[in-house]
């Protein structure tokens, strides 16, 4: 097992660093500005709290009263639950690992560097914990885990899970604007919400890059905004890391598609990425933690309008909920993998360290 050094970059060097980063919470970096504890801050995030409730309430309600639960079980009865664990498993593994790449290219641009294999753990752990936090914000926690092992600081972690969240919902407006003017184009009376979707994702990407090169501020967002900066400053690196954030969002439509495969459901690509855009969307607005009973009624509420019975759309539905407890399985085990690839680096460096000791004078026969 070769000895971890942690790279010298990496390393905060300085008490005054320490001091300045002191006021900065475990959370998400916007949560610990005093700023924004204010009380208008605190009577927004009640009315989030109370509108996500509601939604909550009335989709599980939905789902408990409409769905056909007794022909659900017995279609459910005849999934192999091998096929369902391998498939599923395996590709949620394929994005996570996907990930961690676009991740660890994005830390690179900020000259940090982390082996790629803690990059992968840190994001599986967090990815899978993240399900069911609201807009999946518990993925901000990589860099936190990250920061307390010394391997990174705060503001080159946080500012690339900002691109990197920029990435992601440029992408998703993007293919789900594709796919109301294609597989879902009978959807909508009016093709121009489809339009709309596609122009929002460009304009967001085009302007947030203007503003972000245009902003000047001091202290703690400066520091921020010039690791952001860092992230984007060669466009082929851009085009790169956005390429690789479509392929990841392939490899969400992969994982739904071999889902509803094993219930015996024929989807094809185009339309279960169609449908994986779509719900995702509507579970960011609903602002429900991991999208509770509002993604399963949109779920099953766009598979019937897919061709699919009621009783089967249902069915896939439960199926894919299935993802959520396959990545938290999955996130488990690279948790417990991860603490024990740690302590025995730590055995490895300090048997190394006592190994090079210089040998001590024996004083034993000295009169």
């Amino acid at each position: 097992m070769q000895n971890f050094d942690l790279p010298a970059q990496n390393v905060e060097g300085s008490p005054a660093a320490d001091i300045r980063e002191a006021a900065l919470v475990s959370g998400p970096l916007e949560c610990s500005m005093p700023a924004l504890r204010t009380t208008g801050s605190k009577r927004y995030r009640v009315a989030a709290m109370l509108f996500a409730g509601l939604v909550f309430a009335g989709s599980s309600v939905y789902v408990v009263i409409t769905f056909q639960w007794g022909p659900i079980w017995s279609a459910l009865r005849e999934v192999n639950p091998f096929y369902l664990v391998g498939y599923g498993g395996s590709s949620i593994i394929l994005y996570w690992m996907i990930r961690a790449l676009r991740w660890h290219l994005l830390l690179k641009r900020t000259d940090t560097k982390v082996s790629f294999f803690d990059v992968y753990m840190c994001t599986a752990v967090a990815l899978s914990f993240s399900i069911f936090t609201p807009l999946q914000s518990g993925e901000v926690v990589k860099v936190e885990l990250l920061k307390k092992y010394g391997m990174i600081q705060r503001y080159p972690g946080y500012g690339s899970f900002l691109v990197e969240r920029a990435l992601d919902l440029a992408t998703v407006l993007s293919i789900a604007g594709i796919s109301l003017l294609t597989a879902l184009k009978f959807v909508l009376p009016d093709r121009s919400y489809a339009y709309f979707l596609i122009g929002a994702s460009i304009s967001f990407s085009v302007i947030g890059i203007c503003i972000l090169y245009r902003l000047r501020f001091t202290g703690r967002a400066k520091q921020l905004l010039d690791q952001m900066r860092l992230c984007i400053r060669s466009f082929p690196q851009l085009l790169l890391v956005t390429f690789i954030t479509f392929v990841s969002w392939s490899s969400v439509t992969l994982s739904w598609y071999l889902l509803l495969h094993c219930g015996s459901l024929s989807l094809d690509f185009f339309r279960t990425a169609a449908l994986m855009s779509t719900v995702t969307l509507i579970s960011i607005l609903s602002l429900v933690p991991g999208g509770l009973g509002v993604s399963e009624a949109g779920t099953s509420q766009v598979l019937v309008w897919l061709g699919f019975a009621p009783a089967a759309a249902q069915t896939g539905t439960l199926l894919l909920r299935s993802y959520s407890v396959i990545a938290i399985a999955l996130g488990i085990v690279h948790l417990v993998l991860w603490k024990m690839v740690r302590r025995n680096r730590g055995c490895s460096s300090g048997a190394a360290s006592f190994a090079t000791m210089p040998p001590r004078a024996d004083t034993a026969g000295v009169d």
